[in-house]
């Protein structure tokens, strides 16, 4: 029996925009941005920071070494956060209706110039825990994620659905024994999610 689902963010609860991303930081000096950014598992300064092995201003300090030119912090923020648009109205119902029977948490690859932002923060209310990998040192789809957060949650794995856009991502919670679901971006997905928990 399912007793505890787990969602992705960006991809599945909000919506990503790669490539407005990649433009927005182009624009602002990044030329390499389409190298460095990806749907699911970005490199170089943009890793670091969702691996919390540098902190916010760090990324900003070392990404206008990286560009040459000194980037505004301002500038740096609205790039990383038009990568998301806001969550739609009905996937934040279906988490509230969701949390009546469930325990309802998220578990994201993502970085503090994001989860800091206004906007996300409003998504705690949605979740008993949210789980983000620069505070625990480790990103998706390595196996450590899914059990630091499985013990922290005092979640059984063959008792939790791990939802997200990614197939590594789900490879890596099926190797610790979680039910996993497979998000496409954009699409709404609650009618399969809610099949799985029948």
């Amino acid at each position: 029996m399912i007793r505890n689902v787990i969602f992705d963010m960006g991809g599945v609860i909000v919506d990503i925009h790669l490539e407005r991303a990649i433009n927005n930081f182009k624009s602002i000096g990044v030329h390499d941005a389409d190298r460095l950014i990806d749907a699911y598992h970005h490199k170089g300064l943009f890793i670091a920071i969702e691996n919390g092995d540098i902190d916010a201003d760090e990324f900003c300090r070392r990404l206008s070494e990286h560009a040459g030119k000194e980037i505004p912090r301002e500038a740096i923020e609205q790039a990383w956060r038009s990568i998301i648009d806001p969550p739609p109205a009905y996937r934040l119902q279906f988490l509230e209706e969701l949390r009546r029977t469930h325990k309802v948490c998220m578990l994201t690859n993502n970085n503090p110039i994001i989860m800091e932002w206004d906007r996300v923060r409003t998504l705690t209310g949605y979740f008993d825990k949210i789980y983000v990998s620069y505070k625990m040192k480790c990103v998706k789809p390595d196996p450590r994620i899914y059990l630091m957060m499985l013990e922290d949650g005092a979640m059984l794995p063959d008792e939790s659905l791990f939802i997200d856009d990614s197939e590594k991502n789900l490879e890596g919670a099926r190797r610790c024994g979680l039910h996993t679901y497979l998000a496409k971006n954009g699409e709404d997905w609650r009618e399969d999610v809610m099949r799985l928990l029948a």
